[in-house]
């Protein structure tokens, strides 16, 4: 049997569809990526933004049509919003909710056996790489910020739950023994891991000495904390240990603290910028990206200056940024003063022209400097992958040498240039 896992949205998600691959293979299935050769569809849906959403079911109809017949699984966050909204799945569909997560490859291959050992969805690890050379390593699961724009503490679930540190070690460990070069902590709100605020550096310093003291040669990245969670104990395991990659995803959202009021955000700007500087006081090329929402009801032309000035004086390398999308169940759907859909698509090529110049501005310090990759992609004469700092990075060898893949390559950054949403770094590869 042969199965379609298709994924949208975060990397909370990947997480899952990881888990399912890993228990249909150990069910006797394989997983496959193209929808001729599938015997079964799971789409593993996402519901952050209408658009999401609607992704989601885009796929699951085009499952159906090109395959009449064949089971189709619908999961994840969209698959929840529709049992909250009490939506009807396209016929045919088998709707799996959050709660049933562990069950899911049981109910595809049809097998009476359970491979998830019984306990929480989030204890589940991964014991080998995928497709990608990077691991997602989920720490965490739930968020109880309840953000006013926000649906996922409704599909995901408000309770704060942790992996112990013992077991997010050994899941760590077992990836680098296998090979694995580097690996992503992640989670809906890690920097609330251990549901306390110095729980995370303990992980950190465990999962980081341990593979120091095993002489492991596997690097460690943050995926994504939010500026309250910078402290000074998170501030010292950068500095403590070179395998910590220096780069985080601090979410901004708005620059305008009167909108970030609004959101319920647990932070102002001024705790982001501060952040910022204390992790680049350690290194001058932390890498910061983030996410701008623009047209977040009531917001002003001020407001929106307020966030291009933001996006500048954190000099972020990226920045995703999105229309506000009204979420069924939200205070912010409910509002008055709704921006209109014309204003925010404005707003939105404003922030990213301003995210393109800051980006490559921030790129051009890396000119003339070496830079670690893992090399995802290889061919004669040249390697990509993504650096320590999270910056895309094309080297070239000599002649048409062909590197391994899977491998730490240095390069030596001699250029760099904008590459549709991203800062591209070109170079040689040393040595």
């Amino acid at each position: 049997m042969k199965v379609l896992i298709y994924t949208l949205g975060c990397k909370v998600n990947e997480v899952d569809s990881e888990l399912y691959a890993q228990e249909m293979r150990l069910l006797g299935a394989e997983t496959t990526t193209t929808m001729t050769e599938a015997d079964a569809v799971v789409v593993n849906s996402c519901s952050v933004t209408n658009r999401a959403q609607a992704q989601s079911l885009q796929f699951v109809r085009r499952s159906l049509r090109q395959r009449p017949g064949m089971p189709v699984y619908l999961t994840g966050c969209g698959a929840a919003l529709l049992n909250l909204t009490h939506k009807e799945a396209p016929a045919g569909v088998a709707v799996v909710a959050m709660r049933d997560r562990a069950q899911v490859a049981k109910l595809v291959v049809g097998s009476g056996e359970a491979v998830q050992a019984a306990g929480r969805w989030v204890d589940g690890c991964i014991l080998r790489a995928g497709a990608r050379n990077r691991v997602d390593v989920r720490i965490q699961e739930g968020c109880d910020n309840m953000c006013t724009y926000c649906v996922v503490p409704l599909v995901r679930g408000m309770r704060l739950e942790s992996k112990p540190i013992d077991m997010a070690v050994d899941e760590v460990m077992g990836l680098a023994v296998a090979g694995v070069k580097e690996v992503v902590l992640t989670g809906t709100e890690i920097g609330k891991y251990g549901e306390a605020s110095d729980m995370l550096p303990i992980l950190l310093d465990r999962i980081l000495g341990a593979l120091e003291t095993a002489g492991l040669p596997a690097r460690v990245r943050i995926s994504s904390l939010n500026p309250d969670a910078i402290t000074e104990a998170l501030v010292s395991q950068f500095a403590k240990h070179a395998a910590l990659c220096p780069q985080l995803h601090l979410p901004l959202q708005s620059g305008s603290d009167a909108v970030l009021q609004r959101m319920r955000r647990p932070y102002t700007s001024k705790d982001l910028l501060s952040g910022v500087q204390r992790l680049r006081a350690i290194d001058s090329l932390f890498t910061f990206t983030t996410d701008v929402i623009v047209g977040f009801p009531g917001e002003t032309e001020q407001d929106l200056q307020a966030s291009l000035d933001m996006v500048r004086l954190a000099a972020f390398a990226k920045v995703h940024v999105f229309p506000y999308s009204p979420r069924p169940f939200t205070p912010a759907a409910r509002e008055g003063h709704q921006v209109p859909a014309g204003v925010a698509k404005e707003r939105l090529h404003h922030v990213l022209e301003a995210a393109e110049q800051t980006g490559m501005a921030f790129a051009r310090r890396f000119i003339g400097r070496d830079v670690t990759i893992v090399s995802e992609k290889s061919a004669p004469g040249e390697v990509e992958g993504y650096s320590e700092h999270y910056l895309w990075t094309e080297g070239w060898t000599n002649g048409n040498e062909m590197l391994e893949r899977d491998s730490f390559v240095v390069v030596r950054v001699e250029g760099c240039r904008w590459g549709r949403d991203r800062v591209v770094l070109t170079g040689s590869v040393a040595g």
